[in-house]
């Protein structure tokens, strides 16, 4: 296979994202002394800074458009994703914080916080749905469940992604399990993506959860994560599992009968 000057420039490009991320978020980068803000600040920094070049290769790519085309009808589309919105609502500790267990203490610090989900969510979604998921759709689009094989293959990737906490003095147990939990929020971002058309939906809901879900151990103190959390949590889940799941089998089957009805008139 030919490698083109447009391979080697998407390499050159991928690679200083990489450096971007990497160099910013070492520990002698210091951006103010306080600690939180410090990392708040470096993370979303870092983040940000990372996504320019990454937006440069979907542009290369020639996939620009998942930054502002859309599958029609729009509204339809945005309605089918109402039960990831409430799977990422359910993520904030309401109840924890309406009874006082959990409580917010850093307010002037939100503003950092909030910056860095959606750095954070930019910056995995232009990776993970941006650029490996046309990706892996493309590479199994023959395959006769192509569609969920191209969303598993992808959630794995974006779940294993995140043992790289461990580099960053994260315990085994809670990160093995943010790895199984990224997993099923991959495949119904995947999912997400897939139906809209579009990528900056994916960011948004990232945000979200991960807002919803740092808020606490960030900006506060306090067990946030009770059992009416868990419930709803639980609840929310598995009605979006089922949701996206059926929603990409009926993807596969109609194209598997598409291709039959096309072999028969051939």
């Amino acid at each position: 296979m030919k490698i083109t000057k447009r391979d080697i420039l998407i390499c050159l490009l991928f690679l200083s994202a990489c450096a971007i991320f990497f160099v910013l978020g070492l520990d002698f980068v210091r951006l103010t002394q306080n600690e939180v803000a410090n990392r708040l600040y470096k993370g979303a920094l870092s983040r940000g800074l990372a996504c320019l070049p990454l937006i440069a290769i979907v542009i290369l790519l020639k996939n620009g458009k998942i930054f502002y085309s859309h599958n029609r009808p729009l509204v339809k589309a945005l309605l089918w994703c109402l039960p990831a919105l409430v799977v990422v609502a359910v993520n904030f500790p309401f109840s924890a914080l309406i009874s006082g267990n959990a409580r917010l203490t850093e307010f002037g610090l939100l503003p950092a916080f909030v910056l860095e989900c959606l750095a954070i969510g930019a910056m995995e979604e232009l990776i993970f749905r941006g650029l490996f998921q046309p990706m892996f759709l493309d590479a199994f689009k023959d395959k006769r469940y192509g569609t969920i094989t191209a969303v598993a293959v992808n959630s794995a990737l974006f779940g294993l992604w995140h043992l790289a906490n461990l580099f960053s003095g994260a315990a085994i147990g809670p990160t093995l399990l943010q790895v199984c939990y990224s997993f099923l929020i991959g495949a119904m971002l995947s999912a997400v993506f897939i139906r809209v058309g579009n990528v900056i939906p994916c960011i948004i809901l990232h945000a979200v959860f991960n807002f919803g879900g740092f808020i606490v151990p960030t900006l506060g103190s306090g067990p946030f994560q009770d059992a009416i959390f868990w419930t709803l949590t639980a609840v929310a889940g598995v009605l979006c599992t089922a949701h996206v799941v059926l929603y990409l089998f009926r993807i596969d089957k109609d194209k598997n009968k598409e291709q039959r009805e096309r072999t028969e008139k051939e």
